[in-house]
């Protein structure tokens, strides 16, 4: 239609619908339930990006404000974006959408294959963090943290100053090192509480 509702693209269509399909297909093992509400109102809380795009393709798609996509809201969104898609490819891509089965695809679950990749990414981040974290402790590059090393480390961290060397080590021998060979290993300050592990870098 005509009016301030129309959508101006200024992409080309065939990009715009490359980019969608993207987003929509082949995302089985996708988030799902509880998890996928939280993550989704996470990206929301933090105003992330490309949970702003989502609701704007969503809301592309969603012509009578339902807020949620039938199958023919579905199909017509695709064909205005000049996608000539075969019934069987969008009834796939409904199916990996509408995780209840209702028919119909509601924001969260539009949200899913985002959602998954925004955990991936927060995944990739938190071992980056041990990355820092690990060569922050290894000053000697040997590739294990010694108790020395250990206590030196968590001296630097803030709010560590008021920690003793005797509750470091204590920390040291009966809860990071798990195998008890009075070394840490890269897994074994991974698997310490990452609020310890912020390392500045």
């Amino acid at each position: 239609g005509t009016g301030s509702g129309a959508m101006v693209l200024r992409i080309p269509r065939w990009l715009v619908a490359v980019c969608v399909l993207a987003h929509l297909v082949g995302e089985a093992g996708a988030l799902q339930g509880q998890d996928l509400h939280d993550a989704v109102e996470e990206m929301r809380l933090a105003k992330h990006k490309k949970y702003t795009k989502s609701h704007k393709k969503f809301r592309f798609f969603d012509k009578n404000d339902s807020e949620d996509i039938d199958r023919a809201e579905f199909e017509s969104g695709l064909k205005e974006l000049g996608y000539k898609s075969s019934t069987k490819k969008i009834d796939h891509i409904m199916g990996e959408l509408d995780t209840d089965g209702d028919g119909k695809v509601v924001f969260v679950e539009f949200m899913r294959p985002t959602a998954k990749k925004y955990k991936e990414e927060l995944e990739l981040e938190a071992m980056a963090d041990t990355d820092r974290a690990f060569e922050h402790f290894d000053t000697d590059f040997s590739g294990h943290v010694d108790a020395n090393e250990f206590y030196e480390g968590m001296a630097h961290l803030p709010g560590m100053s008021e920690v003793g060397r005797e509750d470091v080590e204590d920390f040291f021998r009966n809860y990071a090192d798990v195998d008890g060979d009075q070394f840490l290993t890269y897994e074994e300050l991974e698997s310490i509480d990452p609020e310890l592990m912020k390392v500045k870098g």
